[in-house]
This record gives structure tokens, sequence and C-alpha cells, in this order.
């Protein structure tokens, strides 16, 4: 499509720090998410974080919106914390380099900044905010299960309640860290019961949003998917495209 909006989408699908089972989750989850993407007319330029073809900065100069999907835990020295267990088994430095270089330049751009699970703690941590390493035993991570479903709030006067309504949803869960102090210039726009932070959001009306759950998951409502990306897409397109950008057009 000749009209189509160039978006990054970014995981890390092939780290050699994943085993296969996790390999394969994240392929398929973004699987989903790569049709809904399609379906909104998108261009999606996707990368794989843990061995991405071009820098950060290159990647978001050419694009007019930035999404970044789930992954493996982020590194919390990032965070200025040290490991507590051993989930650090999976984690990808590269990938969490090269993925909050990504978010900063497309922050910097001002351009539309979409995450999930992953992408939202590394989000927060971008924005100067830190992590629960290991929430425990709770409703957002079962043993031998993928993903488990839990209800969230999603709080009015918020985008995220602008895009899906406020109140409570059903949500596809599959995570045992969460965002704790929260980043500088973000909102908490959902909780779940127990007061975990299930998504955040720029405090401006700048396009940045970040949601702890997956709306990828096939279990999950369709409808969540498919509403944040159109509104993500509605954002995209009204960037200014390449070339017409005042800090990076030529001079007349």
């Amino acid at each position: 499509m000749n009209d189509a909006i160039p978006v990054i989408v970014s995981y890390a699908s092939d780290t050699p720090r994943h085993d296969a089972a996790f390999a394969d989750e994240l392929r398929a989850l973004a699987e989903g998410a790569a049709t809904v993407i399609a379906a909104t007319g998108l261009d999606a330029r996707w990368v794989n974080a843990a061995a991405p073809h071009a820098a950060a900065r290159d990647l978001v100069a050419t694009a007019r919106g930035v999404i970044v999907l789930g992954g493996a835990d982020v590194d919390p020295a990032l965070y200025g914390a040290t490991p507590n267990g051993t989930w650090m088994e999976s984690a990808d430095a590269a990938a969490d380099a090269f993925e909050a270089a990504l978010m900063r330049a497309a922050i910097e751009r001002d351009l539309p900044l979409f995450t999930i699970c992953r992408g939202t703690q590394l989000l927060n941590v971008v924005r100067g905010g830190t992590l629960v390493q290991d929430l425990g035993a709770g409703i957002h991570r079962e043993p031998n299960q993928d993903m488990v479903t839990h209800p969230v709030e999603v709080h009015p006067g918020t985008r995220l309640a602008a895009v899906l309504g406020p109140g409570i949803r059903d949500v596809r869960s599959g995570h045992h860290q969460a965002v704790d102090a929260l980043g500088a210039g973000l909102v908490v726009s959902a909780t779940a019961p127990d007061g975990v932070i299930e998504a955040i959001e720029s405090e401006d009306d700048r396009w940045i949003l970040g949601v702890q759950w997956h709306p990828e998951d096939a279990g999950s409502d369709p409808a969540q998917l498919q509403r944040l990306i159109a509104d993500f897409a509605t954002a995209a397109r009204a960037t200014l495209p390449v070339g017409d950008d005042p800090i990076t057009a030529p001079a007349a």
C-alpha cells in the first residue's frame, strides 16, 4: 500500500536467552498482534530487538509510530537494583538497550508509542521508574499456564478509558514483574484488584500508552487490541510524514 503508514514493531524473537517454549509463545503473540496491525493499514516494519538490523534512531527516523511487544524480564541494573531471583536467566541486555533507545527516540520525535507487558515495564524504566521484580503468588501468573484471565479497572478520564471505556475489563496476563515507582510524566490508567499497576500512559496529550496484559493473546477479547491499535493508527496518521519534520527537513 503506497499510502500505508510506516511503524516500527519490536520484539526479541530469536535471542538465545529464551528457551524454545518461551520463544514459541512470543512468536504466537507477535502473530496475533501482526494480524490486527495489518488490518489497520499500517506498514509494520518488524525488528528483532535481540539482533536489530539498524540503529534505533535510524529506524525511528523513517517511522510514524512505535510498538514494543512482550518478552523477557528487564534487567534490574537499568533501574539501579540488583537481581532478586533466578529469572535473570532469560534477560537480554542487548534487547533491553535497543528497545530503551527505540522508546527514547520515539518520545524525542513525539511519535505514538504503544507497549505491551515487558514493553510497558521497560517504558516505565526509560522514564526513570522502577519495577517489582517478583509479584509472587497471585492472579497474574499461574504455574504451568502461559496466560491467566483476571479483571482490571480502567480509570476514568484516561486515554485508555477513551479507547476501551472506563470500568472493569477481563484481561489475559502472564507476568511476574510489574511497575513499581512510576516514571516521570506517566500516570496509571488501570489497576488489578490486588493493586498491581496494569496500564500506564503519558500525563499529557501525547499518545504514549502501555498495557501490562496481553490483548494480542488468542484468549483475549479481540475488541481490546483492535480498539487500541485503531487509536494508535489514528495518532500515527496524524504525525508529520518523514521529510516534513521541521527538525530533519532540509532547508529551503
